[in-house]
């Protein structure tokens, strides 16, 4: 085999770098909606690509991580979709359909494990389980529906659903308009709920992909600040001694990259604390929030 002068080897090194950021590009896009399988098999693709003798061994590092990423992403979204399914036919009646789609959720859990997903992915994952075997076409027991409903008395703002018919695990609102701090990055919400935020970003300034985790600082600017000493703890954010803004700290996962909205879904590994303290301070201060349209 001739050996490659520095010239040659560039160029050969230039195309298998624009070959395997195509590959990624399309990995990429098939982790927000397609087939977990699928997108399995794509990694592949991209794995042996970046086998080749000349790929620069540190931009394959890179991609790696990256295939690793998106292949968690769609695992996560894989579990949800399957759980979400679970659950409507908990609620039929049919065992039968509900074990089978828990059994897929189980497998699909484990390969998002397998791929780095976190201690809050899999506890939110082994919380709703529990509840979708608890499940029937009566509902679920007595216990765990009398603890529903004192948590919807607590925190219920008389909000409904434009409809009157909620398909969504929770209520979106558009109104009103919360802040975000997302690592530094300033915006504010399209549209929230309880497990999660459609923020304002625009994809191409954002720097995690789908399955990404980060941290958010979440607040209502229309909230009264309220008055007293800081005692803030670590999930918590105040501006001054004298008063402090209601919300905190939460954890989420990105779930889409939405272009044509110039935006960014995320979604929470549960039902957020965080979002629920802002909606009983509203309550407290006599806003309603209003459901998107």
């Amino acid at each position: 085999m001739p050996v490659m002068d520095a010239d040659q080897r560039r160029k050969l090194e230039d195309q298998l770098l624009r070959k395997a950021e195509e590959a990624a590009r399309i990995l990429r896009r098939e982790a927000e909606t397609g087939d977990p399988a699928h997108v399995d098999s794509l990694a592949e693709g991209l794995a042996g690509l970046l086998k080749t003798r000349e790929f620069p061994s540190l931009r394959a590092a890179e991609f790696r991580e990256l295939s690793r990423v998106y292949q968690r992403g769609a695992y996560q979204r894989s579990v949800d979709s399957l759980l979400v399914q679970a659950e409507r036919c908990g609620h039929r009646g049919d065992e039968k359909g509900r074990n089978a789609l828990l059994t897929q959720a189980k497998d699909h859990f484990a390969k998002a494990l397998r791929f780095g997903a976190d201690d809050e992915f899999r506890h939110g994952v082994e919380r709703r389980v529990q509840a979708t075997l608890m499940t029937s076409k009566d509902g679920v027991d007595d216990r765990t529906k009398q603890a529903a409903k004192r948590k919807l008395d607590q925190h219920d703002v008389g909000a409904k659903p434009p409809n009157g018919i909620e398909r969504r695990r929770a209520i979106r609102y558009a109104d009103p308009v919360l802040t975000v701090e997302a690592e530094g990055r300033h915006c504010t919400t399209i549209n929230w709920s309880t497990r999660g935020l459609l923020v304002d970003l625009p994809p191409e300034e954002f720097a995690h992909a789908v399955g990404g985790k980060l941290r958010l600082d979440l607040h209502c600017p229309d909230i009264p600040e309220r008055a007293g000493p800081e005692t803030a703890g670590p999930a918590t954010s105040r501006p001054d001694k004298t008063g402090h803004r209601v919300g905190g700290r939460q954890i989420a996962h990105v779930v889409r990259l939405d272009p044509d909205r110039r935006a960014v879904a995320l979604s929470f590994p549960d039902i957020s604390t965080v979002m629920l303290d802002l909606m009983h301070a509203m309550k407290e201060a006599g806003i309603k929030p209003e459901p998107e349209r």
